[in-house]
């Protein structure tokens, strides 16, 4: 069997494990996606690295139906949600792990102009089932800052992302589905048999979920990634006591009970480490006082930062390798992973084995 790398030079003959599917990265699509290919009775080989940090590792895997400044409903909200509690809740029965949590959440307005704005919202009939109870100043809990008044956001959730990855991981590691290991491009190699060759692997198809590590990827160099990093904090504060709810002002505040929190998030697109910075811990401190009216003595028992794989356009990137069959590509879930990976990841299965069509909002054709 000849073979070629990336430069063209022929290589040795060799005789590899065949798999249909070869997907590179162990992050929330990387893993939702291999669940489904597995479902429908192919044989998957995942690579991951867990010495490098990956997105969902670090997430707090926050769903909100309404987004940004003017309160609109997250891109295919109305198909991401049911999706989203479907797939979650089947793995944690067939996994025996809980990490779905619907959870109220509660948006305070910034100013009588945003209140208005909310008020308008609330009467359009598109959002009836995600806006509820616009409330006036002074109603939330006591600890909070309401001047403005604040309304809930129906179908909100969390998802306990770092437990869900290490179970999805242990399933496919005893399927004999997962390797550990960092992926070298370089030793990717096509045959002449319709496939790619790795290591000692064989696969009809390369599928690349490297989130923003795809800047890295040789194969496709020139992809409209728009990587942003984001810093949260987790902390324990005895004094403070809140409802079950998220609560967002400027910041969102996450209570998982027994007075645990998580702060977050911050944006920013210049520093790409993935480091957490003193900056960010000021930035988010600074909006934890923002939303409570007295900040008490609290303990910081992690600080994360992950890097968010966005793209320019918002959306996310999948499809076929415009050159190499056989190579494809699912990327781009951003800051929104934990909604949009069930939906992607089933659309994307269902265009690699029914030959399905892509949204062409998310298909990598749309770039050509």
């Amino acid at each position: 069997m000849i073979l070629t790398n990336l430069k063209g030079e022929a290589t040795i003959k060799q005789t590899p494990t065949s798999r249909n599917t070869i997907i590179v990265g162990a992050g929330l699509a990387g893993c939702l996606l291999a669940r489904r290919l597995r479902a429908a009775g192919e044989s998957v080989l995942v690579f991951g690295d867990s010495t490098k940090s990956c997105a969902a590792s670090v997430a707090a895997g926050v769903i909100n139906p309404v987004t940004g400044r003017w309160a609109v409903k997250s891109w295919q909200i109305d198909a991401l949600l049911p999706e989203a509690e479907r797939s979650y809740r089947a793995i944690e029965a067939e996994l025996g792990i809980e990490i779905y949590h619907p959870i109220p959440l509660r948006r305070f307005c910034q100013n009588e102009a945003d209140l208005k704005r909310i008020g308008r919202r609330s009467r359009n009939p598109r959002y009836a089932d995600v806006l509820g109870n616009l409330s006036p100043p002074g109603e939330a809990p006591d600890a909070l800052r309401d001047s403005c008044g604040s309304f809930e956001i129906h179908g909100a959730a969390y998802v306990d992302l770092p437990p869900l990855l290490e179970a999805l991981r242990a399933d496919l590691l005893s399927a004999q589905s997962y390797r550990e290991g960092s992926f070298d491009h370089k030793t990717l190699r096509q045959g002449t048999d319709q496939g790619w060759h790795y290591e000692d692997c064989f696969a009809e198809r390369i599928v690349f979920c490297e989130g923003a590590a795809v800047t890295q990827n040789p194969f496709f160099p020139d992809l409209p990634m728009k990587p942003v990093k984001g810093e949260t904090l987790a902390f324990r504060c005895p004094e403070l006591e809140l409802p079950r709810s998220i609560f967002h002002n400027g910041k969102w505040l996450l209570p998982y009970g027994e007075n645990r929190y998580r702060i977050g998030a911050t944006y920013d697109e210049d520093d790409l480490s993935e480091s957490p910075t003193a900056s960010a811990k000021a930035s988010l401190l600074k909006g934890l006082a923002d939303i409570l009216k007295t900040v008490p003595e609290l303990e910081i028992e992690h600080h994360m930062a992950g890097l968010r794989p966005s793209t320019q356009d918002a959306r996310p990137i999948m499809g076929k390798h415009p050159d190499h069959k056989g190579l494809f590509l699912l990327n781009g879930l951003g800051s929104k992973g934990a909604s949009l990976a069930p939906l992607m990841t089933r659309q994307f299965a269902e265009y690699l084995l029914e030959g399905r069509p892509l949204d062409p909002e998310t298909d990598l054709a749309r770039f050509a």
